[in-house]
Formats: structure tokens, C-alpha cells, sequence
């Protein structure tokens, strides 16, 4: 049987295909696509918006109340440019699909498909602010993600197929073997015992991901204090920190503040728990021990996107990843892998496909017209070498489109 000869939109399709199988927490995310992208002449800017959901407050009596509708859409800048280049013979181009996808579209497939990852699961992470488990332990009870998937219910997360969990390959470890003596469907039990993975259990889908990134926490010290009554917004004033300039929180962080409670979303009831808000910028104290939070979500204690109980007192106590001041030598300077309990609808990925360029050898582009992923592949011709130079590039962004709906898994 001849070879077939490969042509730039037949290998271009094929690295699309694999660069899709290769995507582990985006594959679990919601995809933004824009067809006006994908048309000539389609220039409509850096973003796509992705809409997310209006909310409400329910008034009393009969007499009507109309509320103003803040309609919400949120930017996905799309200001990651990653490629991968190689270079192969004309006679290269006369292999079997087979062949020439293990010469080379595997690995660029692999590793545009982990840099996405990696991008994704820093943008995750980062701003989520509701978490469980102990920054240096390794959850290793089932009942540690069960929390996770408590606190997407008290945001009012939907319980359907699209929750899933992301976890680094240690945590698999731990989880999988506590599970191994429960009672389960057989099937998932087939998956652990066979392959090692845990499949579908304790209402997520199971991911894992050998680029759940690791988070260390501030090197925190002092006894620290909300500086000034009735602060809201995304900056905190505190002070009492340990009088010298240094770094007490990282970005990534998460803190909360004494008397201040979670709210649900559509009760508006107050929780038992403390809000929880995320550093979004490495905080250093003033040699006085003064430093101004920054954080996210802004602390909001009116409307229908209230997310506390109430702004906290004057003095009131600063604490770090559910630790008063006393013990944030408990969680301080930790290194801590970060999985992810999050639903579909939680983070925004999106893609576009690249202008062909002219005057080159070869060029492709493949769109998954369901997903909106994309890939474009260029070579052009050296003919000293007799090679072609081939370059796989991609252009897409990232967003927390609905961060309360996850929840972080420290370990």
C-alpha cells in the first residue's frame, strides 16, 4: 500500500485532534467561541466577552419594585501567544499519518496543550477564593472533597455532570488508595484498581494534572488588624503586622476577617463560615507594619451580588487561610499544591483562529467549530537544507467567568 502524502490541512487537522486529547483542566471548562473570529476581515478586537448570569434580590408585598438589571459579561483577553517549531525533509512529508504524527505532532500537540493548562490552572487558583483542606497535608479522606462539593452548593452551584475535580498526580495517590476499600460502582472501581485513576466519584468528574500548580503561602508575622471601620471594596487597610518592610501575604493567598460571614447567593442568608476573599497582588508591610490588602471578590455587603454578612469592625482580626492571627505560623510559608472542585461554568477559555499568512510554503488552520479551539501551522521552505521549518501556533485567553462556583483543594 503506498504511503499517503500529507498535506498541511490533513497534519494541521491531526494536531488538533491530539492538542484537544492532551487538554486536561481546560477540556472541563467553558469554552467561549465567537464566529465573527473566524470570517475574513473579521477584525473585532483583543476579547471575547463571555455572559454570565443576571442576579436579583426577591422584594416583599405586592407593590412593585423594579431593579435595575446590571448585565454581566466577562472579558476573556486573548493575550496568550504560544507556539512550538521544528523542522523536517521534503521526504518527511511522503510518511504515513501515523509516522509523521509520532515524529512530531505528539509532542507539540503535548506541550501547547500543557502550557494551556499550566496558564489555566494559574488563572484558577488564583482567583478562587473558597478552599479546603490544610496548606502541606494531602487530603487523604474522600470527606475533604465532599466540603469542596458542600461549598459549591451553598454558592448555588448547579449538581449536574459538569462539576469536576482537578488534582495533582499525589493527591490521586492518597484519594485513590483511601477509596479502594469503599463500596462503588463497579466501573469506577475497574478504573482505580486498573488504571489507577479515580474516574467519576463524590459527584465530580475526576481530572488529574500534572500541572496543578503549587502555591506558597506568605511568610505572614505580627498580630494583624483591619485598620478603619466600615471598609468595603477591593482594598483593605491593616496594620499591626510585624514592623519591618517585607512580604506578609502572596498573591494567591486567602484571607478573611473576624465577625465577617460568607453569604448564600440567592437566600442572602448569612453562613456559618467567614468569608473568604483572595490576594491578588504580593502584600508588604511598611516598616510601621502597616500593608493595604488587595483582594478579590471586592467585599460587597449590599445588593444582588452581596458576598458578606457585613464590613468588618475596626480591629477586627485578620486571618489567613481560615488562621487567626495566633496560628498563622500553622500556615505560613507553606508550599501547597492546589487542586481545583470546580464546575463548567466557573472559568472561560477561549481560542481564535490566527490569520493565514501569504507568500509561505504552507499554511493551515483547524477550528472545532463546537468548542472553538484552534491551531494554525506555517512552513516554509529552506532550500540549502532541503527542510521545511513548520511552526503550531495558537492565540487564546483565559477568565474566572463564576469563581464562586469553585472551590480550592490545598494539599
Amino acid at each position: 500500500m503506498p504511503n499517503t502524502i500529507i498535506t498541511p490541512q490533513v497534519y494541521t487537522n491531526e494536531l488538533l485532534r491530539k492538542f484537544k486529547m492532551n487538554l486536561g483542566f481546560a477540556s472541563a471548562t467553558h469554552h467561549e467561541y465567537d464566529e465573527r473570529f473566524a470570517k475574513k476581515g473579521g477584525k473585532i478586537g483583543d476579547t471575547v466577552n463571555a455572559r454570565v448570569p443576571v442576579k436579583f434580590v426577591a422584594e416583599d408585598g405586592a407593590d412593585l419594585v423594579p431593579q435595575d438589571v446590571e448585565e454581566r459579561s466577562v472579558p476573556i483577553t486573548l493575550n496568550r501567544r504560544k507556539h512550538v517549531a521544528f523542522a523536517f525533509t521534503s521526504q518527511d512529508l511522503t510518511l504515513s499519518i501515523d509516522r509523521f504524527a509520532e515524529r512530531y505532532l505528539d509532542s507539540a500537540a503535548v506541550a501547547l496543550a500543557n502550557i494551556v493548562d499550566v496558564d489555566g490552572l494559574i488563572m484558577a487558583y488564583k482567583n478562587t477564593h473558597n478552599f479546603v483542606g490544610v496548606p502541606g497535608t494531602i487530603p487523604s479522606a474522600i470527606k475533604t472533597y465532599n466540603q469542596a462539593g458542600a461549598w459549591l452548593d451553598k454558592m448555588g452551584c448547579p449538581f449536574d455532570n459538569n462539576r469536576s475535580v482537578c488534582i495533582s498526580p499525589d493527591m490521586q495517590v492518597e484519594i485513590v488508595d483511601a477509596l479502594k476499600a469503599l463500596f462503588q460502582s463497579s466501573t469506577q472501581i475497574a478504573s482505580q484498581y486498573e488504571k489507577g485513576r479515580m474516574g467519576k466519584a463524590a459527584g465530580f468528574n475526576w481530572i488529574m494534572d500534572q500541572n496543578v500548580r503549587t502555591h506558597t503561602t506568605g511568610q505572614c508575622g505580627g498580630t494583624p488588624l483591619v485598620n478603619g471601620a466600615d471598609q468595603t471594596g477591593s482594598s483593605i487597610l491593616t496594620e499591626a503586622w510585624t514592623s519591618a518592610a517585607a512580604n506578609r501575604l502572596k498573591a494567591g493567598d486567602v484571607v478573611g476577617f473576624a465577625g465577617v460571614y460568607a453569604v448564600g447567593p440567592v437566600s442572602g442568608d448569612n453562613l456559618a463560615d467567614l468569608a473568604r476573599f483572595t490576594v491578588t497582588e504580593d502584600i508588604a508591610s511598611t516598616s510601621g507594619g502597616a500593608a493595604t490588602l488587595k483582594i478579590t471578590p471586592a467585599l460587597t455587603i449590599t445588593g444582588p451580588y452581596k458576598n458578606a454578612s457585613n464590613a468588618p469592625a475596626n480591629d477586627a482580626q485578620v486571618y489567613v487561610f481560615d488562621k487567626a492571627p495566633a496560628s498563622h505560623s500553622d500556615v505560613a510559608s507553606k508550599s501547597s499544591p492546589q487542586g481545583i472542585a470546580f464546575h463548567k461554568e466557573a472559568f472561560g477559555f477561549a481560542m481564535v483562529p490566527l490569520v493565514l499568512p501569504r507568500g509561505v510554503e504552507e499554511a493551515a488552520s483547524s477550528i472545532d467549530q463546537e468548542t472553538g479551539v484552534s491551531i494554525r501551522t506555517v512552513s516554509d521552505y529552506d532550500i540549502q537544507s532541503d527542510k521545511f521549518y513548520t511552526r503550531c501556533d495558537i492565540l487564546y485567553g483565559w477568565a474566572p467567568l463564576i469563581p464562586e462556583f469553585a472551590c480550592r483543594v490545598v494539599s
